[in-house]
């Protein structure tokens, strides 16, 4: 699990299946099942859903905020700081 500088907790998750927007099944780093929350934009917006199926085809781990499982809205390589 990574923690950023705002003492909130970021961990990783690669996905498992997509069944719908309400429904994407991911497991942790831990081992742990997680359902990954989108947002209004993300579930309307067909260029995520691209990248969403090719992140899934391609088994790639993602970082998600671990308290509300929603993506990051910045990459965790990025000072968010800065954003």
């Amino acid at each position: 699990m990574l923690i950023n500088d705002n003492n909130q907790e970021i961990t990783t998750i690669q996905i498992k299946k997509i069944i719908n927007a309400k429904n994407i099944e991911c497991k942790s780093e831990d081992g742990e099942l997680v359902k990954l929350h989108l947002t209004k934009s993300q579930k309307s917006d067909s260029l995520f859903w691209w990248s969403l199926v090719k992140i899934y085809t391609a088994q790639l781990w993602i970082p998600i905020m671990k308290n509300t499982q929603t993506l990051l809205s910045f990459d965790w390589l990025t000072d968010s700081a800065t954003i």
